[in-house]
């Protein structure tokens, strides 16, 4: 299963200051050795050469057999070991022995990072070590509270760093999502792709886009829907005034009948906006079933045999397998996006209207007409709700602008979608295209999967 945004935004935030609070120990390390071999070395030589020079002329005044003895008495007293050491074990024990002469005196620091010196006795085999000696001015405690401090106020620097602009992209989102409501919907948050909250922004933009969306289709459908009905109220509230005031029978029937039609016609608007409102519902429930397509479709085009306007069907498949033509669709909901651009193609076709079905890796089912076309500025817009190309709004226009609309929204749920173009040299052509496994089986194999 793939982490959950919370688990990554933890980690990531986790392993920065992890690595934040390592990168100071190390760092502070480096600069405290640094120091130890600097100015502490050169310390150290400053303050034993002295006493170097003062063992050196007394070891060398006396004869070689007795030289340890000498330097016992000599460091009898001492806080610090004082000895004489062969040269040739420097030289056996480290691989730059030849480099390790001991003409000056030599600095280096045991695992208590204690001093350890080291000078040779001129024209001799002998090295005299003094030490471990205590650090020169180290008076432990100020050191060590010294350090802590600076380790402390490094970390305190490093987490400053990551709130700061943690908390100054936090405050972006408070101030858009105040804005967002405050009406302002074209309202978006902008961070750059290195904020710990990107996906956060991201979300809260796509959420936007779509209430905007959403808020935008509201009114449009509210202004549309508003007209619609009152068309049909309009010439209800007419036909029943004229009723009121007739008194032949054979009239007050014709009128009753055309109350009956208004009644009908809102009735059908009606059936027409809850269907494309329920098509919306991201919680539908789509039953999908195993359809052989080219019978189905033979018998959706049925009803049409007789017709006006002659409806044709071809079939077309790669490779050609009878298998190829079964898919996984809602016949009914599929069915009606095919009659509505059907419908809608009877409506301005001359003689003929042609379907092709064609099977590849998708679904294209082709519906083209030869009519006057659907305009340019138009091919977009036609699928909108409420939108058609008469300007007229009487009954014998036909359609309430949600038939195309419907059928969009069909396709869609089945992870396909319905375009247009015109065809040479006149006629339009309706294609609607799906795959063969919706995007709910396709998420459903895939979480299967992991």
């Amino acid at each position: 299963m793939k982490p959950t945004f919370s688990n990554m935004l933890f980690l990531r935030s986790y392993a920065g200051i992890v690595l934040g609070i390592v990168a100071v120990a190390l760092l502070l390390d480096l600069f405290l050795a640094s120091l130890v071999t600097t100015d502490t070395e050169g310390e150290l030589r400053s303050t034993y050469s002295p006493l170097f020079t003062v063992i050196t002329d007394t070891l060398l005044s006396t004869p070689s057999a007795h030289r340890a003895e000498a330097l016992a008495g000599l460091s009898r007293g001492w806080d610090f070991p004082a000895q004489l050491v062969p040269l040739a074990d420097f030289a056996s024990s480290s691989t730059e022995g030849e480099a390790l002469d001991f003409s000056d005196i030599a600095v280096f620091f045991d695992a208590d990072s204690q001093a350890l010196l080291y000078q040779r006795l001129p024209g001799t085999e002998d090295v005299l070590a003094l030490g471990p000696l205590p650090l020169p001015g180290s008076g432990g405690g100020i050191n060590e509270t010294w350090i802590i401090s600076a380790y402390y106020g490094l970390i305190a620097l490093v987490l400053l760093l990551w709130i700061r602009p943690f908390s100054r992209d936090l405050t972006l989102l408070r101030k858009a999502a105040a804005n967002f409501g405050k009406a302002d919907f074209a309202t978006r948050v902008q961070l750059p792709t290195s904020s710990s909250i990107l996906p956060v922004a991201n979300s809260f933009n796509a959420m936007a886009e779509r209430i905007e969306y959403l808020i935008s289709v509201h009114k449009d459908l509210t202004n549309a829907v508003s007209h619609e009905l009152r068309t049909p109220l309009a010439r209800f509230k007419f036909t029943m005034e004229i009723l009121a005031r007739t008194a032949d029978p054979a009239q007050r029937q014709h009128y009753l009948e055309e109350m009956k039609i208004d009644v009908q016609e809102l009735e059908t608007l009606i059936d027409e906006m809850l269907t494309y409102a329920r098509l919306g519902e991201h919680n539908l429930v789509m039953r999908l079933e195993e359809v052989d397509l080219k019978h189905w479709l033979e018998r959706e085009l049925r009803v049409y045999e007789r017709g006006q306007v002659a409806v044709t069907c071809s079939f077309s498949c790669i490779p050609p397998d009878a298998s190829n033509y079964i898919a996984r669709i809602n016949p009914d909901l599929m069915a009606r996006a095919l009659h509505n651009i059907v419908r809608n193609g009877l409506r301005y076709s001359k003689e003929r209207i042609s379907i092709l079905l064609y099977c590849n890796g998708n679904i294209s089912l082709r519906i083209c007409d030869d009519g006057p076309g659907v305009p340019p500025g138009m091919q977009a817009n036609i699928f909108e709700p409420f939108t058609r190309l008469e300007t007229s709004r009487d009954r014998l226009s036909g359609g309430y602008g949600l038939g195309l609309a419907i059928a969009s929204r069909i396709l869609q749920r089945h992870g396909g979608h319905v375009s247009v173009h015109n065809c040479e040299p006149h006629g339009a052509c309706f294609i609607m295209e799906w795959p063969r496994q919706t995007p709910d089986e396709q998420a459903a194999q895939l979480q299967h999967k992991s």
